[in-house]
């Protein structure tokens, strides 16, 4: 008999053996907490329930009704769960589906996700594999009315309850080694997948809400000092750009050959993102709000309305699209808006525009517009897919035909990678002679929103926005830079941020670092979180973890090999 007629009658075999399709439904459900088995920090007592508890309740939910096959396809949403998550340990390893990975899924655009599900196929082809089969087969059971007999699925039902039963005494000693402690909702799968998909709709619901909730909301600016010659306040906020792969951080690569030679710039050694994830990141960047009173966020406004208070006229062009969350919100507070992403009208993909078509808009408005002036740029950056974010003539590392994303082609991914840093560093250096040739006094502050993984070591970690955040993704480029007529008229500035230019800081000093150079004076203001003010303060840096809480980044469930790299860096709390 031919091979296609052997898988076939194999096939048909399966689909009429209700017993069968019994133990490949469980199977398949079971994939992915077998994998956090395996793979998670804890003790054999943790291993067991996360192994006994999904296996019993399947067992139970699969055992309850007659007819497996409709009941495996109601259930595909709970497949559609573990198909994200098997994708994301391709990604990540060991995490679960986080809150802020429901929410990139929310708010990234659609030609994001393309570049980015192109280059997936691997795990995109093993989910295919293993549940296409199964929903064909749950299918055809439910047409055909295959039933399990009633005594096996008696005898199921029992070993599920005794086997839920068990799970929940063994998890009474299961421990995390990483918390020494556990917590179903965030070790055991999919209970935690589910909690985090909760956590995310709150929170989303909540950000929808924020133009009421905040409406009411004023910082009570004041400009303290008014000056003859009006001043220019560039925020330029970089996406996805590390401090690893810089030329001025040390990076053994010409990436930075025209910043690194750059007069009256500052390079902070020791900064650290408060988020892996753009839309928290970003959204505190933009506002006062840090780690530890994140929850305010939702009653206040962001820094654009803080100048506009203190009369600024402020502006805001961004290479990013619009997706409804703080970082729209707060960049439209501005008295002049515009982004440059275009949609194409047929394909509904964005159209990728280079970041120094920012730089002659900028410059148009600044001189059409009187007075003091506060500006954010938004940059694209380093966003994934970076072959897409740098023009032919800055292909200087090569070869960077990248095709997919793995190991085998770790070398093209650098490649690519660090030629949107040698793009990023020609967009900031034009940035900042464009500013200087206006003679008009201006301070820029960069920052980028956090890093990136390039499987750099054996973890095999890709990308940002993980729940577990590496060191790559924490230590992030950040200076500022000072016009020489800024210099002139308020040269205790220029000298106290290079006197805290070695200082451990976090994305939280951007907003009185800014206000505090403006002479804008707000309760808000915390001079001992402006770099230019004596009063300056090093603080322990905290990190904002998937359910919005501040911890010491150094608890972040880091592994020895960011440790590594911490201590090299001689990096502080």
């Amino acid at each position: 008999m031919p091979e296609t007629k052997q898988r076939k009658s194999l096939l048909g075999r399966l689909s009429a053996n209700a017993v069968a399709l019994f133990y490949i439904y469980l199977a398949v459900n079971m994939v992915p907490s077998i994998y956090f088995a395996l793979f998670q920090p804890l003790n054999f007592s943790g291993k067991a329930t996360v192994c006994l508890l999904p296996l019993s309740i399947y067992i139970l939910v699969f055992s309850l009704f007659k007819n497996m096959g409709r009941t495996q396809i109601l259930l595909f949403p709970v497949l559609f769960i573990h198909a994200f998550q098997i994708v994301l340990f391709y990604l990540f390893g060991e995490d679960v589906i986080a809150v802020d990975m429901y929410l990139n899924v929310a708010t990234t655009n659609t030609s994001e996700i393309t570049e980015l599900l192109g280059s997936l196929l691997p795990s995109i082809a093993f989910v295919c594999i293993l549940y296409i089969p199964t929903i064909i087969w749950a299918i055809l059971q439910w047409k055909r009315k295959i039933y399990a007999p009633k005594i096996f699925r008696h005898k199921a039902f029992i070993t599920g309850a005794v086997l839920l039963l068990v799970s929940l005494l063994v998890s009474l000693g299961a421990i995390n080694n990483n918390r020494n402690a556990f917590a179903f909702t965030v070790d055991v799968y999919p209970i935690n997948a589910y909690y985090n998909l909760n956590f995310a709709v709150n929170k989303w619901k909540k950000v929808q809400a924020y133009p009421e909730t905040s409406k009411d909301f004023t910082f009570q600016s004041t400009l303290t000092q008014k000056e003859d010659q009006r001043k220019i306040f560039v925020l330029i906020v970089g996406e996805t750009s590390r401090a690893h792969n810089w030329q001025i951080y040390g990076y053994d690569r010409p990436t930075n050959p025209l910043l690194s030679q750059e007069s009256h710039a500052v390079f902070y050694r020791d900064a650290l993102t408060q988020s892996n994830t753009t839309h928290k990141s970003v959204s505190m960047i933009l506002s006062d709000v840090n780690a530890t009173n994140y929850e305010d966020i939702y009653q206040r406004k962001g820094i654009a309305h803080a100048f506009k208070e203190a009369g600024f006229t402020t502006i805001c062009l961004s290479n990013q699209s619009e997706n409804n969350s703080f970082i729209e919100y707060f960049t439209k507070e501005a008295d002049i808006y515009q982004t440059i992403r275009t949609t194409d009208p047929k394909t509904r993909l964005t159209v990728n525009r280079p970041d120094e078509d920012l730089i002659p808009i900028m410059v148009n408005l600044i001189e059409k517009t009187t007075g003091n002036l506060f500006v954010i740029l938004h940059s694209y950056g380093s966003h994934f897919n970076y072959k897409e974010r740098y023009p032919m003539p800055y292909q200087r590392f090569t070869p960077d035909n990248l095709t997919a994303v793995s190991r085998t082609q770790k070398e093209q991914l650098v490649n690519t990678y660090d030629n949107s840093i040698l793009y990023t560093d020609y967009f900031l250096a034009s940035t900042l002679q464009a500013l200087q040739q206006l003679e008009t006094p201006a301070m820029v502050l960069y920052t980028s929103d956090h890093g990136e993984d390039l499987f750099d070591d054996d973890r095999g970690l890709f990308l940002h926005s993980s729940p577990t955040p590496s060191y790559y993704q924490l230590h992030i480029p950040f200076f500022m830079w000072f016009s020489d007529s800024y210099i002139a008229g308020h040269p205790q500035h220029y000298q106290l941020a290079q006197k805290h230019e070695t200082a451990p800081i976090s994305t939280h000093v951007i907003f009185h670092t800014l206000l505090d150079a403006a002479s804008i004076q707000t309760p808000a203001l915390k001079p001992k979180f402006s770099l230019v003010n004596s009063r300056f303060e090093p603080m322990p840096r905290l990190y904002l973890n998937d359910h919005d809480l501040a911890v010491p980044y150094q608890q972040m469930n880091l592994k020895e090999e960011d440790f590594e790299q911490i201590k090299k860096l001689n990096l502080k709390k």
